[in-house]
């Protein structure tokens, strides 16, 4: 199995939190619809024999795209790859365009699972983050999806934002657990530099809440979503039975995936590539340079695929198997395993070894201590 990431790097108006690329602009969308069609298919060979299980539309901002272009994409990625019949194709969403979707031709196209960037119900909580949306825009656009029988709904929530407390986390859970979506993306918010709330910080114009609050709202989420039925099978993702990303998970498990797009990574056979961060190189060499694209490639060592492997599967709820380990010609840093359990931050289940509830507030500390071990 393997997996297409397609970025669509366009926003009406970029967040302050946000680091990945995009433009606020919607002037070169046809051309740009264009261009990632040529892309797909010059790539297609990097796929060739495997069959693609998810596809997923993220950004930027992919609502924004009509939904006419969001079809043809969809017929050029039949065309040239072997679609698998039950893929999983998810589209991300932002409230503030429920006005603009069609929803019954996305459906029609066969988008089966809408993912809402909600953040937050808090007027003063969606205005710190920058925002364009609030809290009804969110709920409409919940309500229409179900109208049209959508199933597989996901919503995004950003939590340890400055001027939050618990208080309004309970609240922002709350209205979550009403609309009863069947999966949740919860993020502990990250200021990432070259953000305007990373310049913001180090200015002192915004305040970052303390560590300790951010482990207890942390706490918090977990608690509140475990008893309302979801399951954290990822650090920061959680899910009713069945329906976890398909998608984000195929990162976790290390399955190859190509990424068409501006910006977008690609991954597979010990090779990552990505593209460029210009939707204007990237419109002008597919356009008009005979479609030949610019790539940037690193090999992937085996102490670097070592330690993606540690990374990224001690996010999960299953941990690590030791027995895959072995398989993969990996070290077993068994005395850094038995320290970590001995303070109570690794469990250890059989062949497998996974974080605790306390483990999951050190995480990169873990993983740290694992991979220098």
């Amino acid at each position: 199995m393997a997996g297409i990431y397609l970025h669509i790097p366009f926003c009406q108006k970029k967040c302050l939190y946000c680091d990945f690329y995009s433009v606020v602009s919607g002037s070169q969308i046809i051309g740009f619809t264009k261009a990632i069609q040529i892309e797909a298919r010059k790539r297609s060979y990097e796929l060739s024999g495997k069959k693609i299980d998810t596809i997923y539309f993220g950004g930027g901002t992919p609502s924004m795209l009509y939904h006419k272009y969001i079809g043809e994409i969809l017929q050029t990625l039949r065309d040239a790859y072997d679609i698998a019949l039950d893929a999983e194709i998810t589209m991300e969403c932002n409230p503030g365009d429920v006005s603009q979707m069609d929803i019954a031709r996305l459906i029609n196209y066969g988008v089966n699972r809408f993912s809402i960037g909600a953040q937050s119900f808090q007027p003063k909580l969606l205005k710190t983050l920058g925002r364009r949306h609030n809290a009804e825009e969110t709920k409409e656009l919940f309500g229409y999806l179900r109208s049209e029988g959508i199933t597989n709904i996901s919503l995004d929530l950003i939590y340890s934002i400055p001027g939050e407390d618990l208080d309004l986390l309970r609240r922002d859970l709350d209205h979550i657990l009403h609309l009863n979506p069947e999966h949740i993306s919860a993020y502990d918010l990250i200021y990432e530099q070259g953000t305007p709330f990373y310049e913001m910080r180090e200015k002192g114009t915004l305040i970052e809440i303390s560590e300790e609050l951010s482990v207890q709202m942390a706490h918090k989420v977990r608690e509140v979503l475990s008893l309302g039925g979801y399951e954290q099978y990822e650090i920061s993702n959680y899910a009713k039975p069945g329906y976890r990303s398909r998608h984000n998970s195929s990162y976790w498990q290390g399955l190859p995936y190509i990424g068409l797009g501006p910006s977008a990574h690609s991954y597979q056979d010990s090779w990552r590539s990505w593209n460029a961060s210009s939707l204007n190189d990237y419109n002008s060499q597919l356009l008009h340079n005979a479609g030949f694209l610019t790539r940037n490639y690193e090999r992937i060592s085996p102490e670097m695929a070592y330690e993606e492997y540690l990374l990224t599967r001690l996010r999960t709820k299953e941990g690590i198997s030791l027995s895959e380990m072995e398989a993969k010609g990996f070290p077993i840093p068994q005395k850094k395993i038995e320290e970590s359990i001995a303070e109570g931050l690794l469990e250890q289940i059989g062949n497998r070894f996974a974080l605790t509830e306390k483990g999951l507030d050190y995480a990169d500390r873990v993983i740290f201590n694992l991979v220098n071990g």
